[in-house]
């Protein structure tokens, strides 16, 4: 292809894109050449005060700008070459048409914000920087805090027709070979038109196309990805996300905190603990209390029985249809408080439940004591620190309240061993999900469930190369 094929290809490309400057510089003895940027993403300073005076010397003086520059001509010939240069043009980088070359000087300065506090993970003790949408800065935040050879980077462009840059990154020391390699394997098998958003590469990565747990977790702090990092972990960015991902977890890693590095073992175990309880509650309680209120009300205790009964006294619906209105009407709560500003969502969620709450049960459409029961139930649902797996509680248990709407205590044990059945079958990068206890490891069990203090302390993961401090 020609130079002149390829401006004429150039103009083709970008008609209609209004937003793209293509000129001529010509010098005083008449020589010129086309130059073609983005002004939106451009440092357009640095280009009228350096790069434009700089070429219109070179074009009077008969010297090669390119040659100045160390620039190396673009080929144009496929339509992968030319997506190539269209890329470039979008990302902040100047095209130089010089005689029968194309050039490209990266002068971007692309529109974004600094790093601050992670909106998902908000910081208590931790430190107060977070990720951002640009993924230069990201691996910046990291490479910030490993310091290491051993932090390796690896760049991939994934989009046939809108690119999208992504990077690999683990501790070449610590993480296992395999889950470097099977990384690497999923992403070069990522071949779509484009990503519209991080959402979309995390079911390609997942073990399972189709999954209701996580297969893979996210982080907003640059803290967390290096902890996961140092305990051998793969991390994956996204360019225009503000999370990064993490291969492989597991259950019980879904259920850490970022703060947890930064308080007191022993405050760390109990909080653990909670968690793990307020996860068994969150899905099994309202099953559990629809089983034994509407099916086995033989084995609640009498004076509880009585105080049941009493409550229950002219309500129109059954056990089994109160309890998914209660659940429905607070989840409605939630959703409200999400998408309201910060500032006004949690208040209007907590008061406003709590005033429908009570109007709901002076107007007769529930007992107090299933409000109790959900009000815990929804309650142990916000001790859940990744927001993929609130999701995938809330479907669960829907499903063990349907099991148990139909079947009673039989139906709930059902559901506890479909749900206990599904998570043994789940594997993360090979790695089985209900790990250290399916199969089962004494020592990691005790680990994964006590926090011990940080010098006793190992990876969830048996690393290649033991961490030491000297």
């Amino acid at each position: 292809m020609t130079l002149a094929t390829g401006h004429k290809w150039l103009d083709e490309e970008l008609t209609g894109c209004g937003d793209v400057v293509v000129r001529r510089v010509v010098g005083s003895n008449g020589n010129g050449i086309t130059v073609s940027y983005t002004p939106s993403l451009v440092d357009e300073m640095l280009l009228t005060e350096s790069i434009l005076p700089r070429i219109l010397s070179d074009l009077e003086n008969h010297s090669d700008f390119s040659e100045a520059y160390d620039l190396d001509p673009l080929r144009f010939e496929t339509e992968h070459e030319r997506k190539h240069i269209i890329m470039k043009l979008f990302s902040g980088y100047l095209l130089l048409f010089i005689e029968d070359r194309i050039h490209a000087l990266s002068i971007s300065k692309l529109p974004g914000r600094q790093p601050e506090e992670s909106s998902s993970e908000l910081s208590i003790k931790g430190p107060r920087d977070g990720f951002v949408e640009e993924i230069s800065v990201n691996i910046g935040l990291i490479r910030k805090r490993l310091r290491t050879s051993s932090l390796k980077v690896e760049l991939f462009t994934l989009g046939t027709e809108v690119m999208v840059d992504m990077a690999l990154l683990y501790l070449q020391d610590i993480s296992k070979p395999e889950w470097v390699s099977e990384a690497r394997k999923r992403i070069e098998k990522i071949h779509v038109k484009g990503i519209n958003g991080a959402a979309q590469v995390e079911e390609m990565l997942g073990d399972r196309s189709v999954s209701l747990f996580p297969l893979i977790d996210y982080a907003g702090r640059p803290d967390s990805a290096a902890d996961a990092l140092m305990t051998g972990s793969v991390v994956f960015l996204i360019n225009g996300s503000p999370l990064i991902f993490l291969a492989p977890v597991n259950l019980f890693s879904l259920l850490r905190s970022p703060e947890d590095n930064y308080m007191p073992y022993h405050f760390v175990t109990i909080e653990k603990l909670v968690r793990a309880v307020s996860l068994i509650a969150t899905i099994f309680l309202p099953g559990f209390w629809v089983a034994m209120s509407a099916f086995n009300i033989d084995q609640i205790p009498f004076p509880l029985l009585s105080t049941i009964i009493l409550s229950r006294i002219g309500l129109p619906m059954s056990t089994t249809m109160e309890m998914l209105l209660m659940l429905a009407l607070f989840e409605v709560f939630r959703e409200a408080g999400v998408r309201l500003p910060r500032a006004v969502g949690q208040t209007v969620a907590v008061v406003g439940g709590i005033i429908v709450g009570e109007a709901a049960i002076q107007a007769g459409f529930t007992s107090p004591t299933m409000l109790v029961v959900v009000s815990i139930t929804i309650v142990s649902s916000f001790t859940l620190v990744n927001q993929s797996l609130y999701g995938a509680v809330t479907i669960m248990r829907l499903l063990v309240l349907i099991l148990c709407m139909i079947f009673g205590m039989y139906g709930f044990f059902v559901a506890m061993m479909a749900v206990l059945t599904y998570l043994a079958s789940i594997r993360s990068f090979g790695v089985p999900y209900l790990f250290p206890f399916g199969p089962l490891d004494l020592k990691k069990a005790i680990l994964t469930l006590f926090r011990l203090p940080s010098n006793l302390s190992p990876g969830p993961y048996k690393p290649l190369k033991k961490n030491s401090k000297k």
